[in-house]
């Protein structure tokens, strides 16, 4: 009589497992880590909340974009993709972004690194067109050839939509005045460069 009562239960245990084992399942797959080995990176969040993050690979050297829909907390991982190859890219290349914004529309997103050869480089993503970059972008910071120092870190990037068009700043320690800080300018009408003076 015992192993008659225990029939359904266990007819039952098979069907309970499947069902706790694909909730367990769905649970660790919507909140799985997301692998990323990267030396140097930026950021950037979009005036709806999305997040742009671009690093270096630690792996081959490449910049990659990580798309995310909002901050950790609330938003998901949605895709990543390479932004610029590791052939363009120097290694252990410092990252700066900037983002060019109208009211709640983004227009641009701009990336900034070294080259191998520590040019100054960009890739950059503008609504309407995509992606732009690499050697053949004549509105890049790329095809004006300035030139860092050799391993230096320090970079960072800003712009500012009050002018019209917009004002894109890049900062960087140039080969030709290694001992201060010079920024890559480019208002509109083309990229200049300058070094810090008082």
């Amino acid at each position: 009589m015992l192993a008659i009562s225990k029939l359904p239960v266990l007819l039952i245990l098979p069907f309970y497992l499947t069902h706790l084992l694909k909730v367990f399942a769905t649970n660790l797959t919507a909140n799985a880590i997301v692998p990323i080995s990267g030396t140097n990176m930026g950021s950037v969040q979009l005036p709806n909340g999305d997040t742009r993050l671009y690093y270096q690979d630690r792996n081959n050297g490449s910049i990659i974009e990580v798309v995310i829909s909002n901050a950790f907390t609330i938003g998901q991982y949605e895709a990543s993709l390479v932004l610029a190859p590791s052939s363009e890219v120097r290694s252990n290349s410092p990252v700066a972004v900037s983002l060019v914004a109208d009211g709640d529309t983004f227009l641009q997103v701009h990336t900034f690194f070294f080259s191998k050869e520590n040019i100054l480089s960009e890739y950059y993503w503008e609504t309407g067109i995509g992606i732009q970059g690499g050697a053949d972008c004549s509105t890049c910071v790329t095809s004006k050839g300035f030139v860092g120092v050799a391993d230096s870190q320090m970079l960072y990037a800003m712009a500012s939509s009050a002018t019209s068009p917009p004002t894109l700043r890049v900062g960087f320690v140039s080969a030709g005045s290694p001992d201060t800080i010079s920024e890559a300018v480019n208002t509109g009408s083309g990229w200049s460069v300058a070094s810090l003076t008082s």
